[in-house]
């Protein structure tokens, strides 16, 4: 997929108190503040709070052999108020057509109110607009509640990791791939691509 022929324009959720925008490197502090009202993410992930960079590395954080003009980041904001969520996404990874959500988040206060399935599908619309056939990711072990959410969206689990680090943590990570179009052929379980970060 060539990103000069990608639609760059944010993509629309189908409510409307919601907006969606491109995220840039002048957005970083309303990615930090989105991270440090989502703690609990970090806590369980790393062991900590996040770093008072993590929003500014997101903009440079990409796979062995990926550039940054590969990753896309997505705001979700709702009226004036802070930035809501986000997902940050690499296209054409693990392999062509192919999308890695590296990061999908939601603020606490506004979790259970069906906005992170409403965003992602909003998302997935825009990503077939733009050729894509698969969406892959990973979660953490102790991340339960995540891992049903994206089960409940389609996602199927393709592989796990042996435990690896995170931080001050270890997890086991179960990596999840939803086809977009049945041209597609799933990745072999042996083909478990987790982004080192």
């Amino acid at each position: 997929m060539n990103l000069t022929m990608l639609d760059l324009n944010p993509f629309t959720i189908p409510h409307p108190d919601y907006t969606v925008c491109q995220l840039t490197r002048q957005d970083s502090d309303r990615l930090q503040a989105l991270f440090e009202r989502c703690t609990d993410f970090f806590e369980l992930t790393i062991g900590q709070p996040p770093e008072i960079t993590a929003a500014e590395a997101e903009f440079t954080d990409v796979p062995a052999g990926k550039t940054p003009e590969d990753l896309h980041l997505f705001g979700l904001c709702k009226g004036p108020d802070p930035l809501t969520g986000t997902i940050i996404a690499v296209q054409d990874y693990p392999e062509a057509a192919t999308w890695w959500i590296g990061t999908m988040m939601i603020a606490p206060s506004y979790r259970g109110r069906q906005v992170g399935t409403a965003f992602y599908q909003a998302f997935e619309q825009w990503l077939v607009a733009q050729g894509g056939k698969a969406v892959a990711l990973c979660a953490i072990a102790p991340n339960l509640s995540g891992r049903r959410f994206w089960q409940r969206l389609g996602f199927a689990e393709i592989c796990q990791t042996p435990p690896r680090p995170y931080g001050q943590k270890i997890h086991t990570v179960y990596v999840y791939r939803r086809q977009l179009n049945i041209d597609c052929q799933p990745l072999a379980s042996e083909e478990c691509h987790v982004p080192h970060r």
